[in-house]
């Protein structure tokens, strides 16, 4: 699924969502390798429109652990948006009080729905990031 909408220069945008592949607008031109100069990433990564934090360990949802959530802790978010693979799947109840435990509001969706709102967060200028699972 290619995302159409073009969002602010200097930020980490998502430009398409394929069943094994995100492709992500950077804003470095050092890290653009893939198709018109964008990045092709293929493992989990955690994004905010400020930084990528690229291969993110959790190949899968039930691989999800508390310490793979450290990484956005001090970040400042508002929302978590944690995308769990080609469908919907509910983390368990202790990667779910991981969750809680950040102190930051999070929501629980598929890959695909999780860049798109990813897009539409980061363009009303939100702190936001996405937790993207790219199952392998």
């Amino acid at each position: 699924m290619q995302f159409s909408r073009e969002l602010a220069e200097g930020l980490y945008t998502i430009h398409a969502c394929r069943d094994a592949e995100v492709v992500i607008n950077s804003p470095r031109a050092e890290e653009r390798t893939g198709e018109e100069g964008k990045l092709i990433l293929s493992e989990s990564f955690i994004i905010t429109p400020q930084q990528l934090m690229r291969e993110w360990p959790p190949g899968a949802i039930d691989e999800l652990e508390a310490e793979h959530l450290a990484a956005i802790k001090g970040l400042g978010l508002e929302v978590l948006l944690l995308g769990t693979g080609r469908t919907l799947r509910f983390p368990a109840a202790t990667q779910l009080a991981a969750l809680v435990s950040l102190g930051i509001g999070y929501e629980v969706m598929d890959t695909a729905a999780a860049c798109r709102t990813y897009n539409v967060l980061a363009g009303e200028g939100r702190r936001v990031a996405a937790a993207i699972i790219i199952e392998n």
